[in-house]
């Protein structure tokens, strides 16, 4: 897939909110997040060494089409989770990376007040970069491949209001069924984070 192609049209969708935010003062915001994610059934038992966990950032980006509903798009990277173990006699050693790009509807209680809960649901764009590598002692293997794909996202959150301008924010994200089933297989993937959101 062209992430390039990708990547600027998530741009000019932002840039398109942004104009949008021109016309509707303070209904939009822009926020980051430092997390870490948790790749289900990565682990399947037999490794001998396996870290399903991995550090995650996210950027967004949304608008608040009115005081309980926004609509919002982000940009998720998830560092690299690694798994190894031998086999028949050849040592293996695992690692995936992932990109996703998610646009999901946003609901939010109260309608005032400095504390809100919030759940999303949407979709996401995802790409997971593989490195394989093998060998026997011998001769050795490395590979590199990447998939992508669509996949349902939803989560839960809350927000606290430090300013007018300014809140802090934490999330739990769930992502469903990552994966190509036919390769890797399909995961699911928890994400906790937090981070500032400005608002304008």
């Amino acid at each position: 897939m062209k992430w390039n192609k990708t990547l600027i049209l998530f741009s000019l969708a932002l840039a398109a909110q942004g104009q949008a935010y021109g016309a509707q003062p303070g209904t939009g915001y822009l926020g980051f997040s430092l997390g870490q994610a948790t790749v289900e059934d990565f682990c399947g038992g037999g490794e001998a060494t396996c870290d399903d966990e991995a550090v995650s950032f996210r950027a967004y980006g949304g608008t608040e089409l009115t005081d309980v509903i926004g609509l919002e798009l982000g940009y998720r990277y998830l560092d690299e989770v690694e798994a190894s173990g031998v086999i028949d006699g050849i040592a293996l050693a695992v690692g995936v990376q992932g990109h996703l790009i998610d646009t999901s509807l946003r609901i939010g209680v109260p309608q005032s007040g400095p504390f809100k809960l919030f759940t999303r649901a949407g979709l996401v764009l995802w790409q997971l970069d593989y490195d394989v590598f093998a060998t026997d002692g011998l001769y050795s293997f490395s590979a590199t491949d990447d998939d992508s794909g669509f996949a349902l996202r939803g989560g839960l959150g809350v927000s606290y209001d430090v300013s007018q301008s300014l809140r802090i924010r934490a999330d739990w994200d769930l992502y469903l069924d990552v994966g190509d089933e036919d390769e890797f297989g399909e995961s699911d993937i928890n994400v906790f984070s937090v981070g500032p959101e400005f608002r304008f």
